[in-house]
C-alpha cells in the first residue's frame, strides 16, 4: 500500500494525537498493510491486544478493529468469535482467525472526522462491556450506547 502526501501528512498527525493520549499505541508498517496496535490493561488488571487495521482508502474508508490477546478471547459461555457478526455483542464475524472483530463504527456511519484516537477509545470501551459480560452473561450491548 502507498499513501499519498496528503495521507502521510494525515496519518502523522494522527499518530502524533495517538502518542499523546495513549503511549502504549503505536502506528506499523506504515509502507504495507498499516496498523495500530497497543495493549490495553483494564480496571481489573486484565491485558488486552488491540489491533486497528487502516484500509488504502483511509480517513475516507472505515478501519477495522479487532481485540488481538487474548487468543481465543472467551465469552461467559463460548469464545467470543462464535457470535460472528452480533448486534448484541458488538462484534463482526471475523476475517483473521482466532481474532475478535468488534463493531466500534458501522461502515455507512463512518466520517473521516473519525480519528484513530476515537476509534481506540471504542475499543477501550468494548473490552468494558466485554468484562461486564462475564460477569453473568450479559450481551455486551446492554453495557454500550447505540451509535
Amino acid at each position: 500500500m502507498v499513501w499519498d502526501e496528503w495521507q502521510r501528512y494525515y496519518l502523522a498527525a494522527e499518530r502524533q494525537a495517538l502518542l499523546q493520549q495513549f503511549p502504549g499505541f503505536d502506528f506499523f508498517n506504515p509502507l504495507g498493510e498499516t496498523f495500530v496496535h497497543g495493549t490495553y490493561v483494564s480496571n481489573t488488571g486484565r491485558s488486552y491486544g488491540l489491533r486497528i487495521y487502516l484500509p488504502a482508502g483511509y480517513p475516507e474508508e472505515c478501519p477495522t478493529t479487532y481485540v488481538s490477546e487474548p487468543h481465543p478471547l472467551m465469552g461467559y459461555t463460548q469464545p467470543i468469535i462464535a457470535y460472528g457478526t452480533s448486534h448484541e455483542m458488538h462484534t463482526w464475524a471475523t476475517d483473521r482467525e482466532g481474532w475478535v472483530k468488534v463493531c466500534t463504527y458501522r461502515p455507512e456511519m463512518w466520517s473521516a472526522d473519525i480519528s484513530i484516537v476515537k476509534i481506540v477509545r471504542k475499543a477501550m470501551l468494548w473490552v468494558t462491556a466485554y468484562e461486564c459480560h462475564l460477569q453473568d452473561g450479559s450481551p455486551i450491548s446492554r453495557f454500550l450506547m447505540d451509535a
